[in-house]
């Protein structure tokens, strides 16, 4: 193992060094392609549109079984071989994770060792540095009484070593009922056209209205239905969102559609959907639905053999059923907010 002196590691190599936010950026990086790799087709990782905090977020895809992690990465150890790294601030979310990654150049992979801490289990082993945290171990697990080896972990076998080891990782994953009727073949909305439009406009509301306190998180490739991942840091509670944007029919209908393979059913999970009109604009009611209640607002349908729930309603008059999920556009964000965390 290659040891670079911490005084000035770029002269004792001999080639470029990484700054700290680029090494922690590559860190990010390749954790989320490892912790995907080490368990395809059930984890998927988000990251914060906003730093506040926390770097990624693994979660058990059709759950919001997710984990907010910050990462800690050295390109370095020290002549002895020993891993530091401070820590200036730290959420005590106790279902948060600090991972402490050895990323040595010049090819900047993951050591084959990590340690992947619970935050509770964090606070007490690392010592007080000013305002934050000083964390020291070795790789090698060479001292036996040291409590950091404990969260060692093989950095290929993060699934069976870090995640199936946290409470309720490995519960069934539910799935969620196909509302009552025939199963009739109905295309997709033409709405769907519109993208990630919708997206974006409720994220910059949501920021908005949470400010410093919620943390705004979205995979890279959605793998099932959630949209937006929101972790409020004062509650440390983890809600979810799945966005349609749809727009209006020649007859003033809003139609959308979910897939019943990427759907799932939690008190912390809400479908919004966002009637568009023609130019743009967005009109003046939207609707926040709860998740266990969208069966019950939509058919069961099927789009050349692919199962869903298609929703499809009038808005002026509006349609009785949607009456109790209907919420005024301009307060969309505060809205969503207080119904994730404050019910």
């Amino acid at each position: 193992m290659a040891v670079l002196q911490p005084s000035d590691p770029d002269d004792a190599a001999g080639f470029p060094g990484l700054s700290d936010a680029q090494l922690g950026s590559v860190a990010e990086d390749r954790l989320a392609t490892a912790i995907q790799l080490s368990a395809p087709g059930t984890v998927a990782v988000a990251f914060p549109l906003l730093d506040l905090g926390f770097d990624l977020y693994p979660r058990r895809i059709r759950t919001l079984r997710a984990h907010p992690v910050q990462v800690k990465a050295r390109s370095f150890l020290e002549p002895d071989g020993e891993f530091q790294a401070s820590v200036g601030s730290l959420h005590g979310d106790p279902n948060g994770y600090v991972l402490l990654p050895y990323v040595p150049p010049p090819d900047w992979q993951l050591h084959a060792r990590l340690w992947a801490i619970p935050i509770p289990e964090f606070l007490k082993m690392a010592q007080r540095h000013g305002d934050g945290y000083l964390f020291s171990g070795y790789l090698d697990a060479r001292f036996a009484g040291s409590a950091a080896n404990q969260f060692l972990v093989d950095t290929n076998r993060l699934h069976h070593q870090w995640l199936e080891r946290i409470p309720g990782w490995k519960q069934p994953v539910r799935a969620s009922r196909l509302g009552v009727g025939p199963n009739v073949e109905v295309p997709r909305p033409a709405s769907r056209a519109f993208g990630k439009y919708g997206d974006l406009w409720l994220a910059s509301h949501l920021v908005r209205a949470g400010l410093q306190n919620v943390v705004l998180a979205q995979d890279r490739l959605r793998v099932d239905c959630v949209d937006l991942l929101l972790h409020d840091l004062r509650t440390y509670a983890i809600g979810g969102l799945v966005i349609h944007t749809s727009s209006l029919n020649a007859r003033g209908i809003v139609q959308f559609r979910i897939r019943h393979d990427t759907f799932f059913i939690d008190p912390h999970l809400f479908v919004v959907i966002l009637p568009c009109l023609d130019d743009g604009a967005f009109h003046d009611t939207a609707f926040v639905i709860p998740s266990a209640d969208i069966p019950t607002v939509t058919t069961a349908s099927s789009d050349r053999g692919d199962p869903g729930y298609q929703g499809s309603f009038r808005l002026d008059p509006l349609a009785e059923k949607m009456r109790p999920f209907a919420v005024p556009t301009v307060r969309l964000g505060a809205s969503v907010l207080e119904r994730l965390f404050l019910a």
